[in-house]
């Protein structure tokens, strides 16, 4: 009774006071969480339904369907890459009481919502030219927002905090946070998709996933923005879109990253076609398939989260290099199993459903969409400490929109081996009421794509794989840039009131930590009383 008394008063005072060493109190740590699962709802909506794959599915776009998705993409990517520039200027300059991040990840939510919404609407009566327009004029700008914004709240934790460790242990919960919205919402879609079909499915998810996703976002504005503002920044802030790209080119680790990421862009070619192998290989009809893929999608949901516990204690034992290593070698390790035995060797049936999604969840074991934004919070330092300036909207230009004009130019390929090969996602939409049993040919023609996309997942994730091995911004390095940046900063003082100890700058936020670190206080308080 008395522990559980002495553990109550220590999570109570730790929701006020951050651990020793640390910034962030319980109260910012759960309000952050609420805020990344909101973000998680709203973009999973997108990633779900805004897609290469989805589109010409929900909006039955014709035999060019594949086509026209792809080409919705790239323009929106290269509009990104133009736009990116001005928008990463717009955020160094940027002065508010909100601070410089939060304003642009608050108030481009609900653009990016409506956008989602009406873009997976999907309106009846319809010609197959009104779709298609409909389509282009609704996804472009959808897509374009949403990749600023989105990339925006990947950049937040290098300014929540200074110090890296106590961003991977608060960033990595929020992974899992983050995940809990596409896990379930995956599994419903296409339990939901067998029932009412996928026009229906998408609607309802589009409403609902942004009505919680703004509600939850605005918890963000308990969130306090701590960043090292160098006297160079303080006295002159006006740094042009080509003047910044210049120096951030200068950057090697974020060229490095930027290249990986660029090498590996097309690792994703399978994925965009995972719920149609299913409705081919996971039953004899494609309704009770979907129903399939939707519950054993939740192994595959899940399949992050032990690495996302795990993430904080790696990253005391491990660079991040090391770790990403590792996660990008179970990957391709995964596909390129599939891609040995070949789709055409699976039989329709629970073996196959099993086989292919155990090794799905393999190449899932990661959590590198947690850890990438965390590198670049480190790249981001490394920058400011080169030059004086954060400039984490022109590395957002580097690091996420120039990789992904990389991958829709890359996905012309895919597109065009389609057209070739006749394969049409369009051949595998549910539509309630009618028989969804496939014929011979189609599930002849979803194989042979099937092995194409696999082996060139499994060859585009080896080449990311070696690139990573010449990353170099280690613990030790970055250790030295933070003191540094906090010894030639103007506001050290302001952001260090924030701790708790200033004497402990690098305690770690172990749940063991933060009871050693509150203890002296307990017993304090039961002095006094």
């Amino acid at each position: 009774m008395i522990k559980v008394k002495d553990f109550a008063k220590k999570v109570a005072l730790f929701w006020n006071k951050p651990p020793q060493g640390r910034y962030l109190n319980l109260k910012e740590i759960v309000c952050l969480g609420g805020a990344g699962l909101g973000v998680s709802f709203i973009c999973n909506l997108i990633n779900m339904y805004v897609t290469i794959g989805q589109l010409p599915l929900i909006y039955n776009m014709g035999d060019y369907g594949t086509l026209h998705a792809t080409i919705i993409y790239l323009v929106a990517c290269v509009g990104g890459l133009v736009l990116t520039p001005v928008y990463g200027k717009a955020i160094q300059r940027t002065k508010s009481k909100w601070g410089r991040y939060k304003p642009y990840i608050l108030f481009l939510a609900p653009c990016v919502s409506v956008l989602g919404v009406f873009a997976v609407w999907s309106p009846g009566g319809l010609s197959l030219t009104q779709r298609i327009i409909y389509v282009y004029c609704l996804s472009i700008p959808t897509l374009l927002v949403w990749n600023l914004w989105f990339n925006t709240w990947n950049l937040f934790p290098g300014v929540f905090t200074p110090n890296q460790q106590e961003r991977v242990d608060i960033w990595s919960p929020i992974g899992l946070v983050m995940g809990f919205a596409p896990t379930v919402m995956n599994v419903l879609k296409d339990v939901f998709a067998g029932i009412w079909g996928d026009v229906n499915a998408a609607r309802i998810f589009g409403v609902t996933s942004c009505v919680v996703g703004m509600s939850c976002i605005l918890l963000l504005t308990r969130v306090k923005e701590r960043v090292f503002i160098t006297d160079t920044e303080n006295t002159d802030n006006k740094i042009g879109a080509i003047a910044g790209l210049k120096m951030v080119l200068k950057n090697k680790p974020l060229l490095i990253l930027t290249l990986a990421l660029t090498l590996g862009c097309m690792k994703g070619t399978i994925d965009t076609v995972w719920h149609i192998i299913a409705r081919v290989k996971y039953a004899e009809d494609m309704a009770t398939a979907a129903q399939i893929f939707g519950a054993v999608s939740i192994v595959v949901g899940f399949a992050a989260t032990p690495n996302m516990v795990l993430l904080p204690l790696f990253t005391r034992k491990m660079n991040n290099r090391t770790i990403m290593i590792m996660w990008q070698a179970f990957n391709t390790c995964a596909y390129l199993i599939l891609a040995i035995i070949g789709f055409g060797n699976f039989k329709p049936g629970t073996t196959s459903a099993v086989i292919i999604t155990a090794l799905r969840f393999v190449a899932s074991f990661n959590a590198i969409g947690s850890l990438q934004p965390l590198m670049l919070s480190e790249i981001g330092d490394y920058q400011q400490k080169l030059t004086g300036y954060r400039l984490e909207g022109f590395i957002q230009t580097i690091a996420y929109s120039f990789p992904l004009v990389v991958t829709q130019l890359c996905a012309l390929i895919p597109a065009v081996i389609q057209g070739k090969i006749g394969f049409n996602p369009n051949n595998y939409e549910i539509v309630s009421g009618q028989s969804n049993v496939l014929s011979e040919e189609l599930i002849s023609i979803a194989e042979r794509y099937a092995d194409i996309a696999i082996w060139i997942s499994t060859a585009s994730g080896f080449l990311m794989l070696v690139c990573l091995c010449f990353y170099s911004l280690d613990k030790k390095k970055h250790a030295k840039i933070i003191e540094e940046l906090r010894q030639n900063s103007v506001n050290s003082e302001e952001i260090e009131s924030d701790m708790t100890d200033k004497e402990c700058s690098d305690c770690e936020m172990s749940f063991d930590g933060t009871v050693e670190s509150y203890e002296e206080k307990s017993n304090d308080a039961d002095k006094e009383e």
